[in-house]
């Protein structure tokens, strides 16, 4: 087993570290939206390793407040993405900003943010059919949203978690589900709009989430600082982890997707050791070959993705660079 990537971009002209990124599919090949730590958004063409800064409007532009900050500029810290007809669409939003829409290709915003508004510890794009809508995990709780102004936040129910950092969706047995981490982890379905389940971490706060299935069974697994937790929606076992935490990465689990590989469930895990490394879900977590190596410092984001047609693992930090891993080669 090789642990080459299949593609390796060139470092990010603003030589800033990589803190979260998107992927979409436009012209028939994929565009991976990336924000870095200076609250920036950039595009990354894999097919050319073509980098491009994009030029947003402020956030705030429409607010009548924003003429008391005339020389404020958009601190971005967490992104969502999706294709709308032939417009790219970006929800953003960060630490100290609101979320907000934009048209990436104009930057012009269809939907601006409001002062007062809570600010933003992570966005994904809800995954299922119709028009795009986004979640936004923050203070206030898990909220879903749309394109228009006039299509308003919704709180979804028992989402008052604290701290909330991380969320993901998936689409599971035809199901649109969110979940969502910071003290513990909750688990919504859009459609019923209600809670499915919470979950408890044994030591600190949950640092990322994703959701996945063993059979035909949903699990939600979620990594605090040192280890990685996998709970089931149903069974007896109740709130606890249906076998123990996941322990591999020196300095702590900083990053975390799932995908499916040839029926076989799997997690991918980025870590503070600069490693990315992958887990055999339905075998009690087992991990798969050795700590893939490369990156220059820890690893951030990860995301799975499909890439020319092969299922992938993006990997992204400290060191500006995003490395593509095959992941059908790695566990084969």
């Amino acid at each position: 087993m090789s642990d080459t990537p299949v593609l390796l971009s060139s470092e990010i002209p603003s030589l800033s570290p990589i803190i979260d990124l998107a992927v979409v599919e436009v012209g028939g090949g994929p565009l991976v939206v990336c924000a870095d730590r200076d609250g920036a958004v950039w595009t990354w063409d894999p097919q050319r390793d073509l980098w491009q800064k994009r030029p947003l409007a402020y956030a705030f532009a429409e607010d009548p407040l924003a003429v008391e900050y005339p020389d404020a500029e958009n601190e971005l810290n967490s992104l969502a993405a999706a294709v709308s007809g032939s417009r790219v669409l970006l929800a953003a939003g960060g630490h100290e900003q609101g979320s907000a829409l934009w048209d990436l290709g104009s930057g012009e915003l269809p939907r601006g943010a409001r002062y007062g508004e809570p600010y933003v510890g992570s966005m994904a794009t809800v995954k299922g059919e119709g028009p795009p809508r986004f979640v936004t995990g923050s203070d206030a709780g898990v909220l879903v949203w749309g394109l228009s102004a006039e299509e308003l936040q919704v709180e979804l129910p028992d989402s008052d978690i604290h701290g909330i950092c991380t969320v993901a969706t998936a689409r599971i047995n035809g199901r649109s589900l969110v979940v969502a981490g910071g003290s513990d982890v909750g688990m919504w379905d859009l459609a019923r709009d209600e809670q499915l389940a919470s979950f408890y971490p044994d030591d600190g706060s949950v640092e990322a989430v994703a959701v996945s299935q063993i059979a035909d069974r949903p699990i939600v697994v979620a990594a605090d600082p040192g280890q990685v937790y996998v709970w089931g929606l149903s069974g007896d076992e109740g709130d606890e982890p249906i076998y123990d935490p996941i322990v591999g990465h020196e300095g702590g689990v900083s990053a975390l997707d799932t995908a499916t590989v040839g029926n076989r469930p799997l997690a991918v895990t980025g870590g503070a050791d600069a490693t990315v490394r992958i887990w055999d879900l339905a075998e009690g977590g087992a991990g798969v070959g050795a700590p893939l190596t490369g990156h220059r410092g820890g690893v951030t984001v990860v995301r799975t993705t499909m890439l020319n047609g092969r299922e992938v693992a993006l990997s992204a930090g400290l060191d500006g660079v995003i490395r593509a891993w095959d992941l059908a080669a790695l566990v084969s």
